[in-house]
């Protein structure tokens, strides 16, 4: 029986974040560090990390350079996620994240990793044919490495949901135009990958809204839109709302955007009404904001935050 709060994270492009902190940075000359970090990332693994701090069962897929898999694989112990990601020789990508100022601006510097030969992907889709029958909804998360086709995730989206599942699609250019067009469950692009999809500039909130409506028009269930500090757009059938956050101390936007994500997916299984899972993501997103460590912290903070969420029907529902 498929247990209906099970999920599962696809990551085929995971990434250590090796996080540095420099106060007064500058390019072209020596740096001093001050402190750093290191945390298994990726969109899909920063995803299920959250949904399991939210109680949900998560296991997660994907391709893991078996040099460096090591903090990853303590991550999913410390969480409780399931391990079934599929190991090559080599060494996962690792981005370098600068943490710079009172207010960190973040200069990222990303490396390419290794990537398997074909053989390795055949085995990520059968590891995730042998999770049908215990999950019932797939997260496909992150950027599509430069040797993978670009209609992976389309083609994914369409046998997943062949079989009757729900998939949430977070993915940037062609990997999500593509994607797009086999209509999965759930996206939820940024403004910017948002004007790049449907070909116009966004000017403001309402401009966004009326893009996201037309996705969902083109079959879409849910469209979460991330407008950074204006917080995000939560658009379905019948309804648009405008979730605002309260202030919040940022010590890193890494990740941000992921758990906003895993906030609205937790809130969708459970069954909540959309402004709770509105009320969720945000609060999600604003907690991240505030902690360099992969996941959330504990759940009285991530409540508190949810009732300071500012809710606002825009015009046209």
């Amino acid at each position: 029986m498929i247990a209906p709060l099970a999920v599962t994270a696809v990551s085929l492009s995971p990434a250590i974040d090796h996080i540095i902190g420099i106060g007064g940075f500058a390019a072209g000359t020596l740096n001093r560090v001050n402190w750093e970090e290191m945390h298994a990332g990726g969109k899909a693994v920063n995803v299920a990390a959250c949904l399991a701090d939210l109680g949900l069962a998560v296991t997660v897929t994907g391709l893991l350079g078996s040099d460096n898999a090591g903090i990853f694989e303590r991550l999913f112990a410390s969480k409780g996620i399931r391990d079934a990601c599929v190991r090559f020789p080599g060494q996962t990508r690792v981005n370098i994240k600068i943490l710079s100022g009172d207010m960190p601006q973040v200069t990222e510097i990303n490396f390419p990793g290794s990537f398997p030969a074909d053989e390795y992907l055949g085995r990520v889709d059968r590891a995730i044919d042998a999770l049908f029958s215990d999950c019932s909804c797939f997260v496909l998360a992150g950027s599509l490495p430069a040797a993978v086709p670009a209609g992976c995730y389309r083609d994914l989206i369409a046998r997943l949901q062949a079989a009757g599942k729900r998939v949430a699609l977070d993915s940037s250019g062609t990997a999500l135009r593509l994607g797009v067009g086999a209509r999965p469950w759930l996206i939820k692009p940024n403004l910017a990958e948002l004007e790049e999809l449907v070909g116009e500039a966004l000017p403001d909130p309402a401009a966004a809204a009326a893009a996201a409506r037309r996705l969902v028009a083109g079959g879409i269930a849910c469209v979460v839109v991330s407008l950074g500090e204006q917080g995000a757009l939560f658009v379905t059938a019948d309804r648009c709302l405008l979730a605002i956050p309260p202030q919040t101390i940022v010590s890193s936007t890494v990740g941000a955007g992921d758990a906003l994500l895993a906030g609205q997916i937790a809130g969708w299984l459970r069954g909540w009404s959309l402004s709770a899972c509105a009320r969720l993501a945000i609060a999600c997103a604003c907690a991240r904001l505030g902690t360099l460590r992969s996941g959330l912290p504990p759940w009285p903070q991530v409540e508190a935050l949810m009732a300071a969420v500012e809710l606002r029907q825009l015009a046209g529902d």
